[in-house]
């Protein structure tokens, strides 16, 4: 036997290892497996961005709100900031929803 042959025969006690643990995991919590971390990684990626273009409105409002001749102005600053919020907000949720649902969807049943 070649030390490339005993090599593939053998086993590393890192590779039980991490086994054991994956088997122990899957048994602890069925349901939580590859498929559930793509879905709250892209959970995840889809809450980061929508973050990033609602601090971006943040900053455009404050500008604009800096640059506001009269108080007419500005509440109309305001108010087309929280009336954009809400629909943001709205259409935020509808995604996150079918994220959930779309990952719900294609789970494994136990």
């Amino acid at each position: 036997m070649t030390t490339k042959d005993k090599s593939k025969d053998t086993v590393s006690p890192m590779n039980v290892l991490i086994d054991a643990m994956q088997n122990a995991s899957t048994a602890l919590m069925p349901g939580f497996g590859p498929e559930w971390l793509e879905a709250m990684s892209k959970v995840g990626h889809e809450m980061l961005t929508f973050m990033s273009e609602r601090v971006k409105e943040d900053i455009q409002t404050q500008q604009a709100l800096l640059q506001a001749k009269g108080i007419a102005e500005i509440q109309q600053i305001q108010a087309d900031f929280l009336k954009r919020a809400q629909e943001d907000y709205a259409v935020e949720m509808a995604k996150l929803v079918e994220l959930g649902t779309n990952h719900h969807k294609h789970a494994t049943p136990v």
